[in-house]
């Protein structure tokens, strides 16, 4: 019975780690929350906020942007545009190691992001999460009527997705995306290798995301799309 009890529980691990690595969870941040952060961060050296108010009752953001979770930015900014909407980004700029500046989702809370959101009655996040094989997009969030229109208009277009595991499902009411006027919103968590197809050859470093291709633009108009049938 212990010999049995002992591969079960190790079974159990073992599909815990693979789950983290799959979903890019991080177990533990470097930083609680955004103030521990910038006492030992540079703005604009280490990390950049960068913000455009358009139409404050949508707002798009990404607060793991730049090379914490590549691509995340340049979608939450083109959606943001395209529609004249307000939009907010959190970027990792180091040379290496940006992962380092990952704030879990129910911790970040910086004041010019929150002040945003509090402010939108719509509120979409992007993120990714560590999938090299498969191009896939997970949406949660508490906005279930609006996470709903978008997945349905991604399935349209072709595009690979379904509701979010827990893990990663943004459902926590302290999720900064959950805490605009209507209390929900939706979080796209998106997987390296969709976001990579963003970008020409493959490629999400930071001196080829200005090189966009046509699934990116297609992706953009399909959200787009979904936020427009609700």
């Amino acid at each position: 019975m212990k010999k049995y009890s002992f591969i079960t529980v190790g079974l159990g691990l073992a599909v815990i780690i693979v789950i983290l690595l799959a979903t890019g969870s991080k177990v533990n941040d470097t930083y609680e929350n955004f103030e521990d952060l910038r006492q030992h961060e540079r703005q604009d050296e280490d990390y950049r906020i960068r913000s455009e108010k358009g139409n404050p009752d949508v707002l798009f953001i990404t607060i793991h942007g730049g090379g914490i979770e590549p691509g995340t930015t340049e979608l939450a900014e083109q959606s943001a545009l395209a529609g004249e909407y307000s939009f907010c980004s959190f970027q990792g700029i180091k040379l290496t190691n940006n992962t380092e500046l990952h704030i879990t989702s129910t911790n970040f809370d910086e004041a010019e992001a929150l002040a945003l959101v509090s402010d939108s009655l719509y509120t979409i996040s992007f993120h990714g999460y560590g999938d090299e094989e498969e191009k896939h997009t997970y949406i949660g969030g508490l906005d279930e009527t609006l996470s709903q229109s978008i997945e349905d208009e991604l399935k349209n277009a072709g595009f690979s997705v379904s509701d979010a595991p827990k893990e990663i499902d943004g459902r926590e009411k302290d999720n900064i995306v959950n805490k605009n006027k209507r209390e929900k919103g939706v979080q796209l968590e998106i997987s390296t290798a969709q976001r990579k197809a963003f970008f020409e050859d493959d490629n999400f470093l930071a001196e080829n995301r200005e090189n966009r291709t046509e699934e990116f633009e297609r992706y953009i108009e399909v959200v787009r799309k979904g936020l427009d049938g609700v």
